[in-house]
């Protein structure tokens, strides 16, 4: 017996269909999977250039700061280059006394994050320093609404446009 070509195409689909649905059905013997989303892919093991990487990432786009200006402050802070940067030191104090990569003061961050947080933890703990860094150059700029200004405020606690804003405001990132 013949089967008409119109039912040869309908046989072909459905059978295609049956086997994609059989493909993303999951197997009740298998346990699930957690979503990629809800894994962190970073750990404080990982090398310190990819953990600057991963939390300026994704704490300029929480805190919605144009990237190059938030790895223009790393930059400036403790000269970050990038996820490659693999002798990169993020565990710095500068002379006035500004803690880790993103060189910020123990004042700052207990008076932004309203915790007590320790001078060792603002030094070692990347993801604290970055977040803390990034919630400070939000909450600048809705205050000035001027990059310039507040960067110059970042590096000094004045509103102010100085060399370092300059520097920060023109930052290329050459490491891409």
């Amino acid at each position: 017996m013949l089967i008409p070509m119109n039912n040869l195409k309908f046989l072909f689909i459905a059978s295609v269909c049956l086997l994609l649905i059989a493909s993303v059905t999951p197997d009740p013997s298998k346990p699930k999977q957690e979503p990629l989303r809800d894994m962190n892919p970073i750990t404080p093991e990982d090398p310190p250039c990819l953990q600057m990487y991963h939390y300026i990432e994704y704490y300029a786009d929480s805190f919605n700061i144009p990237k190059r200006y938030a790895y223009g402050v790393a930059y400036m802070e403790t000269r970050y280059n990038g996820p490659f940067h693999w002798r990169y030191n993020p565990a710095q104090t500068s002379n006035a006394n500004a803690l880790g990569p993103m060189q910020i003061l123990l004042s700052t961050a207990r008076g932004l994050n309203k915790d007590r947080v320790s001078r060792e933890q603002l030094k070692t703990d990347i993801k604290y320093n970055v977040r803390t860094s990034m919630k400070m150059l939000h909450r600048l700029y809705k205050k000035y609404r001027n990059w310039g200004i507040v960067f110059g405020y970042y590096n000094t606690g004045y509103p102010q446009i100085n060399g370092y804003a300059i520097k920060v405001l023109n930052h290329k990132i050459n490491w891409e």
